[in-house]
Parts: C-alpha cells; sequence; structure tokens
C-alpha cells in the first residue's frame, strides 16, 4: 500500500489559458474592422458596452508606426511589416517584453512594452492597421505548452499576426518573420479576437481566485464564440470553483461537442465524477483524454490511476510518454517515484526524487543577466 507520502496527485483542473486557442468564424461570417466588429456585437445577447475590442489604435500609436516605417515607405508591404515589428525590439527605445500571464489590448501592450502573445499580436494588428495593412489575428497549429500553477495545469496555446498576400501569409511573431502556405494557419476575425481576449481575462481571474470576474468575463466568451471549446473549459473551471457542479459539466459537456477529445474537458469530466463516485465513468473520461494526448499531467493522472488498480506495466508506458515530451518537469519524476515505491523499488525512487528536486531548484534559479 502506497503511504500518505507517495499517494497519487489529486486529478487537477486543467485550464486552457494564456496566448490562444484555435478559433476561427466561417468564410461568410468573419468580421474585420471596428465597425463591422460593432455591428456584429450588437446583434449578440450581451450587454456591447462589457465587450473588449483588442485592437484600437490611438493616433499617437499610428504616428509612431508611421515614423518607424517612413524609410521603407517604397517598398512592399511585406517588408515594411517586418520593419514594424522589428521596432517593437528597438534597444533602449521600445524594448516589448515577453509576459506570459499578462494579456493586454494593444491600447494597453503600447503603454506598457509588455504582455503576452495576446498582447502582442493585438499591438501588431492596430499599428499595421493604421497603416491601412489589412492584417488579422492568427493560430498557429502547435501541441500547446504545459504547465502546473498549484492546483491548476495551464495550456498556452499561440497566436501571431498574419498578412495575406494572394500565395502566401506572412506571419509576425516575438523576433521571428515567416511565410507559410495559408493552410497551416487558422485566421480569427475580429468577434473571435475578443472572444480570446476574454477567455484570457478570465484565466487570469481563475488563477487569483476572482471567480465571479471570471465566469462574467467567459460567458462573454462562450457568447462571441460558442464554437471555441477552450472558453467552455474555462468556465466550467470557474463554476467548479463556485460549488455549481451541474453548471460545470454542462460547460465540459459543450466544450467536448465543440471539440470532441478536449483532453481539458475530460480530465475536468473525471475529477467532477470522481467527487460523485461515478469511478467508471471518471476512468473512461481519462483514458479518452490520454488518447493522443502530450500533457503530462494527464498522463500522469492515468498512470497514477493504473496505479491504484496494480497496472503497473501501464502505468509505465503513460509516464514514458510524459517524460518523452516534458523531460524536465519535475511532476513527471514524482510520478516515477510513486510508481517505483509501488513496485518496491526504493533505490530508483530515490533516483527519481533526486532529479525532481534538481529540477526544480534549476527551475527557481534566476537566470544571470546577459
Amino acid at each position: 500500500m502506497m503511504s500518505l507520502r507517495n499517494r497519487p496527485l489529486q486529478v487537477v483542473l486543467l485550464a486552457a489559458l494564456a496566448c490562444t486557442g484555435g478559433v476561427a468564424a466561417a468564410a461568410d461570417e468573419q468580421v474585420f474592422g471596428y465597425e463591422d466588429w460593432q455591428r456584429a456585437v450588437a446583434r449578440l445577447p450581451l450587454d456591447a458596452a462589457e465587450v473588449v475590442y483588442p485592437f484600437h489604435a490611438t493616433e499617437e500609436m499610428a504616428a509612431w508606426a508611421r515614423q518607424k516605417t517612413a524609410t521603407y515607405a517604397a517598398a512592399g508591404p511585406e517588408v515594411r511589416l517586418q520593419a514594424l515589428q522589428q521596432a517593437f525590439f528597438d534597444k533602449g527605445e521600445f524594448e516589448f517584453e515577453y509576459e506570459q500571464a499578462r494579456t493586454l489590448t494593444a491600447e494597453q501592450a503600447f503603454t506598457a512594452r509588455h504582455g503576452n502573445c495576446m498582447s502582442f499580436t493585438s499591438l501588431f494588428v492596430a499599428l499595421a492597421r493604421s497603416l491601412d495593412f489589412p492584417v488579422v489575428m492568427v493560430t498557429v497549429e502547435r501541441q500547446p505548452e504545459v504547465e502546473r500553477e498549484g492546483s491548476l495545469v495551464v495550456v498556452n496555446r499561440h497566436v501571431v499576426a498574419g498578412y495575406r498576400s494572394p500565395q502566401k501569409l506572412y506571419t509576425y511573431d516575438f523576433y521571428v518573420s515567416s511565410e507559410t502556405p495559408v493552410s497551416s494557419r487558422r485566421v480569427v476575425d475580429d468577434v473571435a479576437a475578443s472572444a480570446i481576449y476574454h477567455t484570457n481575462i478570465g484565466g487570469h481571474a481563475i488563477r487569483v481566485e476572482d471567480l465571479e470576474d471570471a465566469v462574467r468575463n467567459l460567458r462573454i466568451a462562450t457568447i462571441l464564440a460558442p464554437g471555441w471549446a477552450p472558453a467552455w473549459v474555462n468556465l466550467g473551471v470557474a463554476l467548479a470553483r463556485m460549488g455549481d457542479t451541474e453548471g460545470a459539466f454542462d460547460a465540459f459537456r459543450r466544450a467536448l461537442e465543440e471539440e470532441p477529445g478536449n483532453s481539458s474537458a475530460l480530465v475536468n469530466l473525471a475529477r467532477l465524477y470522481r467527487e460523485q463516485g461515478r469511478e467508471e465513468e471518471a476512468d473512461n473520461a481519462i483514458r479518452a483524454a490520454a488518447e493522443g494526448t502530450r500533457n503530462p499531467f494527464t498522463l500522469i493522472s492515468l498512470a497514477d490511476a493504473e496505479m491504484l488498480r496494480g497496472d503497473y506495466g501501464k502505468a509505465l508506458q503513460h509516464l514514458r510518454r510524459a517524460r518523452w515530451w516534458y523531460a524536465r518537469e519535475p511532476h513527471v519524476y514524482d510520478a516515477l517515484a510513486r510508481l517505483a515505491i509501488a513496485q518496491g523499488e526504493h533505490e530508483k525512487a530515490a533516483r527519481y526524487r533526486q532529479r525532481a528536486t534538481e529540477l526544480r531548484a534549476e527551475q527557481a534559479t534566476p537566470l544571470p543577466p546577459q
């Protein structure tokens, strides 16, 4: 039997937060530009005054963009936009800095000079449009990065700015400009961009335990983009923490309707099922979450469940997958130590614990100044 010291971690709530999620309206429904955005939002069942448009540019911002690209006035859009991008990182002048948890509008990001990829992209879109370039927000298809913050597992997705030429979609990110076939990216319209903004703000409110503000922002997001699963996942997390179990169930199920196989929704459902003593349904949900996922915390949860059943071989398979994708995640080695203890391999468990301790020490040590 496992001691209390080595018992499995409780299945954690997964919040799809931070940079973005994959959301785009149908081609005939896409809305770009503030006036069209206003008309689209006015038709929705919400208070338009509460909805944030992230792409506003002041005259000061537009003047700055014109100044920074003036040297390239005769060049094509791609060159001028790359010059605009580089201007964000001018030493001693702008120096935009990355701050993962900070979601800002374009105006706020211009003043603060920092923010996450949503903030950077909003700023770039606003300034580029002030130069009359039809730049849009674009989701980047890549495996989301995952990190743990206390009882939350944060799934970080990514957005960039994009300029569509007849042949290519040029994308503009932190420090990097690239060109790629349009089919490998998804354009986000302005209404959906507002939904991403409110989802991020709601996610931050969950992190600081302001659950009423979280629910308010996340309900706005789900009305703006009802087909976007991460907003429903976060709403479910907030409702569950407020004790609204039925509301949380409904939100997680809606997330799965919109995005079948969403691991965040499935793991959250598993937690709720376990709280109600519905172990078989919980096991089914967590197994479904593990199929094809790289989320180490989903795999750890599944490994812990297999350990409790005594199937150490399956537990090891899940933990090997977790270590393959996240070899520097301490919780993976904690789980490997639990498995070793369950199998009576105390020396191996000690090595895994030591590795977890080393990784935590390395990650807590600030980098030397450059």
